[in-house]
């Protein structure tokens, strides 16, 4: 079936239905428009979890698997444990004839290297996928000789827990494991039966959420009890063990059935549309495209809409080249979404850059100006014009920032539900800090997945497609800037808390505690800010102006380069001597490949990133190249060559030496409160490195035993307002760094009994503020849950919002 543009438009009519936040009315709330430029621009643009994605197939034996070094948004780790299965393993003679290997259990330098890999995904910034598979070349009844061998080996996967502990950058797991490729043809166990049975088990065996793919869909039919014929008429229960599955394609407009994977293709891609809210679906291209031109299925009036009306997240990396011969515009739109930026594009590019989610701001409005533990308040429209809506969940957070230094809280917003050909307009009311330095601040909004640290801020962080709004040291969008003012001396509050205060569903506030990013290196292959630049770090400079600069903190060495070269088909060289060794190093990027001299030929924990004459090498300390304080590396060379001219250099910029320093991050910003008389605020030092030392200071001097991590004010009077310091010294003594952490600009007097919005006062607001506690919709701080707390019983409830209805009378 050719699917036309009005049945993608019908998810838009599907989603228009579904509760999103209401539209804002910002003329109505007096806020000014951000001034940002809302058409989208033409471009890929970062969507950890979806797109145009890399892939990484490697082997695994009896005691030889391999660690690897995953980048990308998203990696598809295909992982061939052929090596341990009697039906991959054999031999096989002249005659072509097999003979069966041996089962083996999966050993520990299989689940070692696994972690490794995925512990290197987490380190580079990485989302990853996987394919168990016993066979990467097409070779028949790969698996083991029992399926119970077969059961052993993912109960073994499951057991040792690497799926659970990496969850956090984990976007699906493919079914897998049987046939050629994986792909769950041309084995011993690809019965439908024996695939709905291991389908069962990767329910189990994967954690809850995280969506597990199928090869077609009448493998869901045989698990769900239902037949191929009810698949159309099927009806997705929310949050059901179901609404995980969704659909791997290998080969994807291959046909007019895709090369099988449809037995009715109307029938099944309805069934699929509802999968894919809450699932994958993605694959690869079909490799014969001479068969698939005997079909029209791929042509672009076809393939663009379905891709709409299926939700197609990501693609390995093999879209047609033939669609660089063909132009994108009205012909191939769909309704619903506005994607006239791109017409003139060719339609490669089109379907490359709206693979899985793509967020473009439509608008933004915001406070012109707000006072000091006041109320900031903020609207957009974000449009999705891309294929599909984000699978796994992303912290929404926003973040105000001013000269370098930012403040984060959570906000109540689900991207999952940012549906395709839809514009949502979240509304945010955000409390200020009561002593928020006053002064022009940017307002911007983060998305992103994973754990990260302090230090992996600009980490799996969704940027939308506006010009000149991505902060790639925040990882954040850019909103809009606004003036905080000095509160008056009457209407100071102690409440240094930012948090949303509108929030439908509960979400976790800041304590108002201030980071920086002055200092830091952020890796994306561009000039991210001047600190990366600093004369300090020069290490090489000729007469055309290219630039080497080096520096280290405690767990890499960053070489930036800036060296003009015109290669068509470049290839990035880095080499160098450790002098302390004697060792030479030698890594070079050629498109997807990467070569290195080291142990194990994989740079494990490198990263290298380039835009224009722009490049970053990422290299870390440790065992991998001998790289430790006080090292000194020599003939520093950075070359281009360019594989299109025989492999001559394109360019080349060298540095004598570097020494690597005893060094680490500081993340602390300097923030200012007011304190209640009595109150205890804990301060941190923020950093990286281990096994530190601390000495606090107050106005510059040492406060006594104050040597710990953190340390608690303790407001009791005036004097004890001033600033806080802390001096850091590295493990080794070498290297310290004293910075401030804190301000105490006010020790006020403990607020009224029952004042629960710190104003001064107990009114009928106080009485607001608690009903909405109550129910949820907003949540107080410490200090007004203590106002609040009016029997003292350590609980702020209804009993409290009687006694604060009988002070007023109301």
């Amino acid at each position: 079936m050719k699917f036309k543009r009005i049945l993608a438009a019908g998810m838009a009519v599907l989603c228009s239905v579904l509760p999103l936040c209401p539209a804002a009315s910002a003329q109505g709330d007096g806020l000014v428009d951000s001034g940002i430029d809302y058409t989208e621009r033409v471009g890929t643009v970062r969507t950890p979890g979806a797109g145009y994605t890399s892939t990484l197939a490697f082997r695994c034996k009896p005691g030889e698997t391999k660690a690897y070094n995953p980048t990308g948004d998203l990696t598809l780790l295909f992982v061939d444990i052929g090596g341990f299965s009697s039906g991959s393993n054999g031999t096989t003679d002249s005659d072509g004839n097999y003979t069966p290997g041996t089962d083996y259990d999966l050993d520990e330098t299989f689940f070692k290297s696994m972690r490794t890999t995925l512990e290197n995904c987490r380190q580079n910034g990485c989302m990853a996928a996987l394919r168990f598979r016993y066979d990467a070349n097409g070779v028949r009844d790969p698996e083991p000789a029992t399926f119970e061998q077969m059961l052993r080996h993912i109960e073994q996967i499951r057991e040792d827990g690497f799926l659970e502990d990496y969850q956090d950058i984990l976007c699906f797991v493919e079914s897998g494991f049987v046939g050629c490729y994986g792909e769950q043809w041309g084995g011993k166990y690809c019965s439908i039966p024996d695939k709905a049975k291991l389908l069962e088990l990767m329910l189990d065996v994967v954690p809850d959420p995280i969506p597990v793919t199928v090869r077609t869909p009448n493998i869901f039919a045989q698990w769900a009890g239902i037949t191929e014929e009810e698949l159309g008429a099927y009806v997705l229960e929310p949050g059901s063990r179901a609404s995980r599955v969704g659909l791997y394609n290998d080969g994807y407009m291959g046909s007019d059935s895709d090369l099988g994977t449809f037995h009715d293709r109307e029938r099944d891609l309805k069934w699929l549309r509802q999968q894919t809210l809450t699932s994958y679906y993605g694959g690869e291209f079909s490799g014969n495209l001479d068969f698939a031109k005997q079909y029209d299925t791929y042509l672009p009036e076809h393939a663009v809409p379905e891709m709409y009306y299926s939700h197609l997240s990501y693609i390995n990396a093999n879209i047609y080249q033939l669609y660089k011969d063909y132009t994108f515009g009205a012909a191939y739109d769909v309704e619903g979404v506005d994607n006239s930026a791109y017409y003139g594009q060719t339609v490669f590019q089109f379907m490359r850059d709206h693979l899985g989610y793509r967020f473009v701001l439509r608008d933004s409005d915001l406070s012109e100006s707000v006072s000091q533990g006041d109320t900031l308040r903020l609207c957009m429209d974000v449009e999705n014009t891309g294929f599909a809506n984000p699978i796994p969940r992303q912290k929404a957070e926003i973040l105000l920032e001013k000269d370098g230094q930012y403040l984060r809280t959570e906000v109540d917003a689900d991207s999952r539900t940012w549906y395709s050909c839809t514009t949502v307009s979240p509304e945010f009311d955000l409390h200020l800090p009561a002593a928020l330095e006053p002064g022009r601040w940017n307002v911007y909004f983060k998305l992103s997945t994973g754990d990260n640290t302090l230090g992996q801020l600009e980490y799996r962080s969704v940027q939308f497609a506006n010009a000149h709004t991505w902060n790639e040291q925040l990882g954040a969008n850019y909103l809009g800037s606004f003036s905080v003012t000095a509160s008056e001396a009457g209407a100071r509050s102690t409440d240094n808390g930012f948090y949303q205060t509108n929030a439908s569903d509960p979400v976790t506030g800041s304590d108002g505690t201030l980071f920086t990013t002055q200092g830091l290196v952020t890796v994306d292959g561009t000039l991210t800010s001047d600190t990366e630049r600093r004369d300090a770090l020069l290490c090489a400079e000729d007469a055309a102006g290219n630039r080497m600069y080096i520096t280290n903190d405690d767990r890499y060495l960053y070489i930036l380069a800036d060296l003009e070269q015109q290669a068509a088909s470049p290839v990035y060289n880095l080499s160098f001597r450790n002098a302390s060794s004697g060792t030479s190093y030698w890594m070079y990027y050629q498109g997807s490949f990467v070569y290195f001299n080291g142990e194990g030929g994989v740079p494990l924990g490198c990263v290298q990133k380039h835009s224009g004459s722009t490049i970053e090498f990422r290299l870390p300390l440790g065992e991998l190249m001998g790289l430790a304080p006080g090292v000194e590396l020599t003939g520093i060379d950075y070359t281009v060559q360019d594989q299109a001219d025989s492999w001559k250099s394109a360019g080349s910029i060298r540095a004598d030496s570097y020494i690597i320093q005893d060094d680490f991050n500081v993340y602390s910003g300097k923030q200012t409160v007011n304190l209640a008389k009595g109150d205890t605020l804990s301060v941190a030092a923020h950093t990286s490195g281990a096994d530190q030392t601390y000495q606090w200071y107050k106005d510059g001097k040492p406060i006594p035993d104050a040597t710990n991590a953190t340390y608690k004010i303790l407001a009791e009077s005036a004097q004890d307002c001033g600033i806080y310091a802390v001096q850091v010294t590295s493990a080794s003594g070498v290297r310290t760094r004293l910075f401030d952490v804190c301000r105490v600009a006010a020790v006020l007097e403990q607020p009224l009994a029952g004042d629960l919005n710190l104003d001064g006062a107990v009114t009928v607001a106080d009485v607001v503020l608690l009903q909405k506690h109550l129910i949820r919709a907003a949540t107080l701080t410490d200090q007004q849950a203590a106002a609040g707390d009016l029997n003292k019983n350590g609980v702020c409830n209804g009993f409290d919002l009687v006694l604060l209805r009988r002070i007023l009378c109301v």
